[in-house]
This record gives C-alpha cells, sequence and structure tokens, in this order.
C-alpha cells in the first residue's frame, strides 16, 4: 500500500515562503479542503502541495489576480492534475512555456491583423 505523506501548515508555508494568512485565502478562494490530523491540525498532501505551487506560479511569477488564476485553473482543467501528479515542477514550467509561446503567437497574428 502506498503511504501518501502530508505537511504540517508551518511546512508549507516554509516551502513556499509564505505566511499561514496567505495559505488561509488561498484554502478558501481555490476551495482546497485539506485533512486534519488527530490534534485538529490541518495537513497538506503532496498533491496539494503541487496545486499550491502551480497557484503561488500563476499569482507571484505570473502575476495574475486571483480570479485570473482561478480561471486559468479551471480552463487547464484535467492538464493540471495529470501535470502535477507526475510531482515534477520541470513538467509544469514546460507546459506554461508552452502556453505563454502560444499566447504570444496569438498576440502577433492580432497586431499584425489590426496594423
Amino acid at each position: 500500500m502506498n503511504k501518501q505523506k502530508f505537511y504540517s501548515v508551518a511546512q508549507v508555508c516554509k516551502h513556499l515562503k509564505i505566511k499561514p494568512y496567505i495559505l488561509r485565502y488561498w484554502e478558501k478562494e481555490f476551495e482546497l479542503t485539506f485533512k486534519r490530523n488527530s490534534a485538529g491540525r490541518r495537513i497538506v498532501s503532496e498533491e496539494q502541495l503541487r496545486k499550491l505551487e502551480m497557484i503561488q506560479h500563476l499569482l507571484y511569477r505570473e502575476k495574475m489576480t486571483v480570479k485570473g488564476a482561478k480561471k486559468k485553473l479551471s480552463a487547464m482543467g484535467t492538464k493540471v492534475d495529470e501535470i502535477l501528479d507526475k510531482k515534477d515542477r520541470r513538467q509544469v514550467l514546460l507546459w506554461l512555456k508552452k502556453q505563454l509561446i502560444l499566447l504570444r503567437s496569438s498576440l502577433e497574428s492580432w497586431e499584425i491583423e489590426t496594423s
């Protein structure tokens, strides 16, 4: 049986370099549900940690609003789950790079058409 690893809120916040109130906000806004340990404290699964990394990337690196990040995650649909299940950040970044190249190409085409 595969035993899933869980992280405390403190460990997640340290890993993501964010304050606990940010994590609570993301939990509410992105409708995440964390399990609780026997002491009643929230614990985060590896899969949820990968999703939090994606949220952080969209908000901090891509400079998206929360609304924009929600929309992007929704548009990515099962693609996000497939990528995050691999637990490979490099794959996530390569996929995002591909999406940005496609977006740039679309914008360049649009600029040519409107000129």
